[in-house]
């Protein structure tokens, strides 16, 4: 028999990282654009959303910033 062996990343996200991108996602509805900078990079995060509209990702250059949501 085949064992799957199952790699599981684990990011340790701060309270901070989640409320920039939360700030980062209702700049974007609210006004157009983003005012947000990563502390770390010193860059906007950027909001990607695939194809089919199943994820919306919030993510910046470094990784500081980073939150997925499932839009099933």
């Amino acid at each position: 028999m085949n064992k799957q062996v199952e790699k599981k990343t684990v990011y340790n996200i701060s309270q901070e990282s989640i409320l920039l991108a939360k700030k980062t996602r209702t700049e974007l509805m609210e006004k157009g654009q983003i005012t947000v900078i990563c502390p770390k990079c010193q860059e906007h995060p950027e909001i990607i959303t695939t194809p089919r509209g199943e994820r919306t990702m919030v993510t910046c250059k470094c990784g500081y910033i980073i939150s997925v949501d499932i839009n099933l």
